[in-house]
């Protein structure tokens, strides 16, 4: 049978057009290879580079090409220098010396040789920026990013190197200071080389992240005595000081200078941290500076000085003001059940409760809760039939608990989420109040429960909006004498024999009759 000649035509027209791409689908294979660094399934090589992000001027920069991955025989490593065409290094290591500020753009290309005799190159950039004069400004999730963004600018307008740590925002207050401290450790090369670190956090956050770092890392401690910390508050600065006289004694800074926010642009235009206070007086912008002159702790104030070790020696601020605050909590819920009157499940168990909405906030806290006390019913409702004794009833109860907020923590990390230890410990206290909920509503019904358990979250939740309070926590932070005024204040509550509140309210008619008489 004969083959059309029109079909034997457009076979030997395909097999040429497919003979022709092949070559250039191979060189834009390998021209992608080269160009971009892609790794493909042949040819697995990728460049990549290791060594710092900034440095001063004269100092020597050392790149690390060593963590390049090459499968297959290695030709070369080539260092190139953004606007040159000869390579630098043709090692593994790069070496190079900066003469003026700027930003250098460094370029290595690997070669390799596969298996089946082809070339790949792969290439990767790392940019360092050298500097003159460089600050570190360490942020919260307080200070927008448009903010930072427009303070880097006016630095560079001025020839400084701003380099900006930002912290991402926590869902929980106590782990604001955790988020610091993870961001500080992660990345605590940029602290390096920097005449000024500047603290732009709520209160004492960023002070006690930075103190925890530095205190791990000995090169790090060594360094901060050349360098001067500035704190930007709006609190009291007499109250932020006798904190950070702590802060100073453990670091040996410089000096710690407290100042207002105010005060930030004027670092970028003073040319050494030796004038900046000048500056700050001829500005009237308001200051506080702690040096070796001024850090004398008084020695009666016992109370104080231990505060100020245990801030020092890395124990968290949260968790120290945890610690504070229960005395005033106590303080406050003994006011309201002997003063006005309300019904709460004892005094402990609300002060546990208010704990937790500190550590967790409370809008989590109060979600947990609700969880513990609805789990604990539905575990009792279930396990009316096998007739189980009272204390093995509770066990069991307690375990269910647990494993609920085991579950409510994995959700909560699903959703980036994270407990601290502190907190979980609290947590697992908050538990008992399923067992207190369950005895009341089994001896007085439902509604005595109900109200009980309301009436203790309302408490817990004025103290927390209590001694939440910014400037109440710095103030027993720096004087945590003044706690023994809790003391004087429930002897007065322990004498009061007067009626309650409340009771005026419900024996409103009993008055009544004996105003009428």
């Amino acid at each position: 049978m004969s083959v059309p000649r029109r079909f034997t035509g457009s076979l030997l027209l395909g097999l040429l057009l497919v003979v022709q791409g092949a070559p250039a689908c191979a060189q834009d294979e390998e021209q992608t290879v080269e160009g971009e660094g892609i790794i493909t399934e042949e040819a697995q090589v990728q460049a990549i580079i290791t060594g710092p992000e900034d440095i001063a001027v004269g100092r020597t920069i050392v790149l690390d090409g060593s963590l390049s991955s090459v499968e297959g025989e290695l030709k070369e490593f080539q260092w190139f220098l953004e606007g040159q065409e000869h390579p630098i290094s043709e090692t593994v290591e790069a070496v190079y010396t900066p003469e003026q500020a700027g930003v250098l753009v460094f370029r290595l290309t690997v070669t390799a040789v596969l298996r089946d005799g082809r070339e790949v190159v792969s290439t990767a950039e790392h940019t360092v920026t050298v500097f003159s004069r460089k600050i570190v400004l360490i942020a919260d999730a307080t200070v927008s990013p448009e903010k930072l963004e427009l303070h880097r600018q006016m630095a560079a307008d001025e020839d400084v190197f701003l380099s900006v740590l930002s912290a991402a925002p926590s869902p929980t207050p106590i782990g604001a200071q955790q988020a610091l401290t993870t961001l500080l450790s992660e990345r605590s090369a940029s602290l390096q080389g920097a005449s000024a670190i500047v603290l732009w956090t709520d209160g004492i956050t960023g002070l006690q992240a930075l103190t925890g770092v530095l205190q791990e890392d000995g090169l790090l401690l060594a360094g901060v005595r050349n360098q001067s910390i500035v704190l930007l508050s709006e609190r009291s600065l007499g109250t932020l000081g006798r904190i950070a006289r702590g802060t100073f004694s453990a670091l040996k800074p410089r000096q710690i200078l407290l100042t207002r926010r105010e005060a930030l642009n004027p670092l970028f235009t003073t040319p050494t941290m030796d004038e900046y206070a000048s500056v700050l007086a001829q500005r009237d912008i308001e200051f506080l500076r702690i040096d070796e002159e001024s850090i004398g702790l008084r020695p009666w104030n016992l109370l104080s000085s231990l505060i100020n070790l245990m801030l020092t020696k890395g124990v968290p601020g949260q968790t120290v003001i945890l610690l504070l605050v229960l005395p005033v909590i106590a303080m406050i819920l003994a006011f309201l059940k002997q003063i006005v009157g309300i019904t709460t499940f004892g005094l402990y168990t609300p002060s546990i409760i208010a704990l937790s909405f500190l550590a967790l906030g409370w809008q989590i806290g109060v979600l947990f809760l609700c969880f513990i006390v609805a789990t604990g019913y539905l575990t009792r409702t279930l396990m009316r039939r096998w007739r189980l004794l009272y204390i093995p009833k509770v066990a069991i109860i307690l375990t269910v608990v647990s494993f609920t907020l085991l579950l409510l923590m994995g959700i909560s990390a699903f959703f980036d989420v994270t407990f601290s230890r502190e907190t979980i410990f609290i947590l697992l206290i908050m538990s008992t109040l399923a067992e207190s909920f369950l005895n009341l509503k089994t001896e007085q019904g439902w509604t005595s429960a109900i109200l009980g358990i309301g009436e203790t979250i309302m408490a817990a939740l004025l103290c927390v909006f209590i001694v939440q309070w910014t400037l109440f926590q710095s103030m027993i932070l720096a004087y945590p004498e003044l706690l023994l005024l809790t003391v004087v204040i429930d002897v007065i509550l322990g004498r009061w024999t007067g009626l309650r509140l409340v009771e005026y309210f419900r024996f409103r008619e009993v008055f009544s009759h004996l105003q009428e008489e």
